[in-house]
């Protein structure tokens, strides 16, 4: 414990309201919202205006993107995590200005230790004869009536982080775990296109609504699963049990929006196909949950394999390529979409080497300057048409 500690106290000291902090090698100082970083600038968002910095006059940079990654790197190398692990964890999340995190970790220190102060203090407890109770909508509720209650959605369980706002009524323990397990989601997702594309942070907070039980999910959707890009709300029930991997595949939706169109206050959508095969592309990565393990690349093979038995049925490149979101809802061959969608990325992604991932990334830059059609597609790849669909064919049939 004590070594990752002492490799991460040059990331705290960002408590407060000031934001990230730039110090350039000038003196001066700049506060804001870090969006970007890489070897050559930074860029620093101060009042919705973008301002970009090269590297070379930047002296060092405190964020609280960087302070999240190495909390929850934190978190996984030491869980399971003991009392004073989560204390410690709580203390970090204070420092580092991470405070919705940092309610994550007063939760937790609670269910393990219901008398802790700091972590009541924290959440606006009041201390009420040997116990103490819980602020909720007015009102002063003890630590059973607070868990009772969340079983209703006008009561549920409110929580946040740098990225997220989760509502969900289901129990705390899981709730919690969620909540540190959608931001790891979320750096999976940067780690896959964001060195690639040179994507911003999502600066406003995405909503995620989790559902215990059909009365509380919303009318609109018969799926487990549902991202309304026009709310940007996404929605999960989990009355049959909680499935992450449903939710990684709405949450790679949401973030494929809001980077490509609403971080930038532009209209959009991305291609069906691509929309659809990349978030079974980021479902199939996740390995486990609470902490959650992402392996890019990791292959779900009864995709691969539903595709490769189709044969002469299944839906040739120009075909696939042409699918809008309604071709996904129920109907003919509804599956077999979801798979060749699927095994398209990859394989632009991963197969032959790697021969077609610069392209894809060429052709993805393109879908985040509102383009992205077939032909754009094929001059990114610079591809005989139908050398590609043989080579996507043999990929589908090699046995995994």
């Amino acid at each position: 414990m004590s070594l990752a500690l002492a490799g991460l106290t040059v990331l705290l000291a960002l408590g407060g309201d000031e934001g990230d902090l730039v110090v350039l090698k000038s003196g001066k100082e700049l506060r804001g919202r870090v969006v970007f970083e890489d070897e050559k600038r930074v860029v620093l968002r101060q009042d919705r205006r973008d301002m970009p910095l090269e590297r070379g006059e930047v002296e060092h940079v405190e964020s609280r993107l960087h302070n999240l990654a190495a909390l929850l790197d934190n978190d996984a190398t030491w869980h399971p995590l003991d009392k004073s692990e989560l204390e410690l964890l709580f203390a970090q999340a204070q420092e580092m200005g991470l405070d919705g995190e940092a309610g994550v970790y007063a939760w937790r220190l609670l269910i393990a230790d219901r008398a802790n102060a700091g972590a009541h203090d924290f959440l606006g407890a009041r201390k009420r004869g040997q116990g103490w109770v819980l602020p909720l909508q007015g009102r002063w509720v003890d630590w059973e009536k607070r868990h009772e209650l969340s079983k209703d959605w006008g009561s549920c369980w409110e929580l946040s982080s740098l990225h997220y706002e989760l509502q969900s009524n289901i129990p705390l323990p899981r709730a919690l775990d969620t909540m540190l397990d959608i931001e790891r989601l979320y750096r999976a997702f940067f780690e896959l296109i964001g060195p690639e594309l040179g994507i911003y942070d999502v600066c406003h907070p995405m909503k995620v609504h989790v559902h215990a039980d059909d009365a509380s999910y919303p009318e609109v959707s018969s799926e487990a699963g549902y991202y309304d890009p026009e709310t940007d709300v996404l929605s999960l029930k989990a009355e049959r049990g909680f499935d992450f991997t449903t939710l990684a595949h709405e949450l790679t939706h949401q973030l494929l929006q809001d980077t490509a169109f609403r971080e930038k206050n532009r209209d959009g959508c991305i291609p069906a196909w691509l929309n659809e095969g990349l978030a079974e592309y980021m479902a199939a990565g996740v390995k486990s949950t609470a902490p959650l393990v992402f392996e890019a690349g990791r292959a779900n093979p009864q995709q691969f394999q539903e595709h490769a038995r189709a044969a002469k049925e299944a839906f040739d490149l120009t075909r696939v390529l042409s699918f809008s979101a309604g071709d996904f809802d129920a109907g003919t061959g509804r599956s077999l979409k979801y798979a060749e969608s699927y095994t398209l990325v990859h394989f632009l992604l991963h197969g032959l080497k790697g021969r077609y991932r610069p392209g894809f990334f060429d052709f993805l830059r393109d879908v985040y300057a509102g383009k992205g059609s077939s032909t754009d597609l094929r001059n990114a790849l610079d591809v005989d048409w139908r050398q590609l669909q043989k080579d996507w064919d043999l990929y589908v049939q090699t046995p995994r």
